[in-house]
C-alpha cells in the first residue's frame, strides 16, 4: 500500500517538557488511522506537528516519500492537501457558513469566487448542512459547527483530514451527528489521522489504531489487536478507564 504519510523519530519540546520522543508511524492511502491515549500523551501535538503548526524538533515527515521539513515544499499547497479539522472549530466567526468554506479555496486554490461557492455548496449538502449557509457560526450548535469545519476541510480537496478530538468539546448527543460524517468519508476512502477518545468508533473504523503514552507510542496495529487484545498493562488501564 502505498504510504501518503510517513513520521520518523519525530522528537518536540516545548521548554523542558518533552512531548514527542520519536515517533515512527505511517498512514496508507486510504485508510483511518486512530490515535488514542490519555491527555498530555502526545497525540494533538503529533498532528499538530504533520500540520506545521508546531515546527518538529528531529526527525521526519514524508509526505508522498519527500521530507517536508527539508524546505521545498509549497506550504499552502500541502496545507490544502494535509486538512485538519479542530476541536474548537476554528470557524470564522464574522463570515456566514458559505463564506468559511469559500475564503481558503478563493486565497490558496485561487479558484473563482463561481467556483468556490459551488464547491463549498456540494460539501455543505455532503454534511448535511446546505440550508444554514448563511447562518453565523454563533448561530449553530457544535455539532453543527464542527460539520461545517470538515466541509471546510472537504472543499479544498485534501488527500488526508487530521482530525483533533473532533468530538472533544460537543454535547453527547451530538457526538453521533459528527461520527456518521466521518464514518462515511472514510467509506468513500478518504486518509484519516483521527486523534479521538470515541472508543467505538475507532473499533468500527478504522484501519489501524495508535496507542501513545508519554510521548512514544507503546502499541499499534489492526483495532481488533489494539482494543480487543492490549498487550501492556498501560493500555489495558487505559481501555478501562474509558469504559
Amino acid at each position: 500500500m502505498e504510504q501518503v504519510i510517513e513520521v520518523k523519530g519525530l522528537c518536540k519540546a516545548f521548554g523542558s517538557h518533552q512531548v514527542l520522543r520519536g515517533i515512527d508511524f505511517a498512514a496508507g492511502k486510504g485508510e483511518v488511522t486512530c490515535i488514542i491515549g490519555s491527555s498530555g500523551s502526545g497525540k494533538s501535538t503529533l498532528l499538530r506537528c504533520i500540520n506545521l503548526l508546531e515546527t518538529p524538533d528531529a526527525g521526519q515527515i514524508l509526505y508522498h516519500g519527500r521530507d517536508i521539513l527539508t524546505g521545498g515544499v509549497n506550504m499552502p499547497q500541502y496545507h490544502a492537501k494535509v486538512g485538519m479539522v479542530f476541536q474548537q472549530f476554528n470557524l470564522f466567526g464574522n463570515m456566514t457558513v458559505l463564506g468559511n468554506c469559500m475564503t481558503g479555496q478563493m486565497k490558496v486554490l485561487r479558484r473563482s469566487r463561481e467556483e468556490s461557492e459551488s464547491n463549498a455548496v456540494k460539501y455543505l449538502q455532503k454534511v448535511g448542512m446546505e440550508a444554514y449557509i448563511n447562518a453565523k457560526p454563533r448561530q449553530l450548535s457544535g455539532g453543527q459547527k464542527q460539520r461545517v469545519a470538515i466541509a471546510r476541510a472537504l472543499a479544498m480537496d485534501p488527500e488526508v483530514i487530521l482530525f483533533d478530538e473532533p468530538t472533544s468539546a460537543l454535547d453527547p448527543e451530538m457526538v453521533g451527528e459528527v461520527l456518521s460524517v466521518m464514518q462515511k468519508l472514510a467509506q468513500e476512502g478518504l486518509t484519516m489521522l483521527v486523534v479521538t477518545h470515541e472508543m467505538g468508533f475507532a473499533r468500527a473504523v478504522a484501519d489501524q489504531v495508535v496507542f501513545m503514552d508519554g510521548g512514544v507510542i507503546c502499541e499499534q496495529g489492526a483495532p481488533q489487536d489494539v482494543l480487543g487484545q492490549p498487550k501492556s498493562e498501560r493500555l489495558q488501564a487505559f481501555l478501562k478507564s474509558m469504559l
